[in-house]
Formats: C-alpha cells, structure tokens, sequence
C-alpha cells in the first residue's frame, strides 16, 4: 500500500529564513507542520543531542519554546490560506509575526524522544489569530502554549537597504 507525504506548509512558504521553520536556512531547524484534521496541525520533531538542556538528558526550554512558536506561527498561516481558500503560497503573501507566547512548561521532555506538537487555530481576524498548542511525548502532555500572531505585510518581510 502507497501512503503519499503530507503536504507540508514551509515547504510551501517562498522567502522564509527563520530558523525554526525556515525552508531558506541551512542552519536550521526546519521544523515540518501539516494538517492532521480539520483545524489541527501536527509537527513531529526528533531532537538532537546538542539540544541539551543543562542536565544533559533534557530537551533544552528556549528550544522547545522556538519549536513551538514557529509551529503555531505556520499553523496561522496555512489556516488564513485556508480561509482565503487558497493553497498556501498562492497569489498575495500571508505573513505573521509573534505578538505574545504564552508557556507552561508541565514536566521536563527528554532529549531521546520524538516531540509531537498539535495547534489549532481559536480565533483569527485580519490583524491576528490566537493558537492554542500543546506539545506531547508519547502522548502526555508536556508543555502547553497560547501564541497571538500579529498578520504583516509582504514589505516587513523584505530586508531594509
């Protein structure tokens, strides 16, 4: 039996350097979101072990809090695309920045263990959107997180000469 790939929403995202979720960063993480439901989207992230915290056998915070905000912040994206009903990347850019991050951290994530991070849109406007996140190891909940992106043009994204 064929199973095809998800359609991932950075691999559809032209000019994106970030370096959790940047396709245009050979340095980065290159996080990967996609649908799993209506209204639900899924990033599957192995960490490294470089991406220690100071005990050595956890998944270091700011890490988690950069996977997390870049998940969301795509997570927006593709669901204003869907709105539009548009595929994402088609016609005018849809862009969003972090306005405000809001973690709690519920128990520590090991390092030797693929993370699952699943957000969903709660509320979306044409100035912003509020996602809700939680990121998940075998299926407990360990950190839970509300993002508010802040929608901005395709000029903030260009750089400044």
């Amino acid at each position: 039996m064929v199973t095809s790939l998800p359609e991932y929403f950075q691999d559809k995202l032209s000019g994106n350097h970030c370096y959790g979720c940047g396709t245009e960063n050979a340095h980065g993480l290159h996080i990967k979101s996609y649908w799993a439901a209506e209204n639900k989207a899924v990033c599957h992230f192995t960490p490294q072990p470089f991406h220690i915290a100071a005990p050595t056998h956890f998944l270091n915070g700011g890490l988690i809090a950069t996977i997390i905000d870049c998940h969301c912040i795509c997570t927006a994206i593709a669901y204003a695309y869907q709105l539009q009903g548009r595929e994402i990347g088609q016609g005018a850019a849809v862009w969003f920045v972090t306005g405000e991050l809001s973690l709690s951290y519920k128990r520590p994530v090991g390092i030797d263990t693929e993370v699952v991070l699943e957000a969903s849109v709660t509320t979306l406007t044409n100035s912003k959107a509020t996602v809700v996140c939680k990121l998940k190891v075998n299926d407990i909940v360990c950190v839970e997180a509300t993002l508010v992106a802040i929608a901005v043009s395709e000029e903030w994204m260009k750089a400044k000469g």
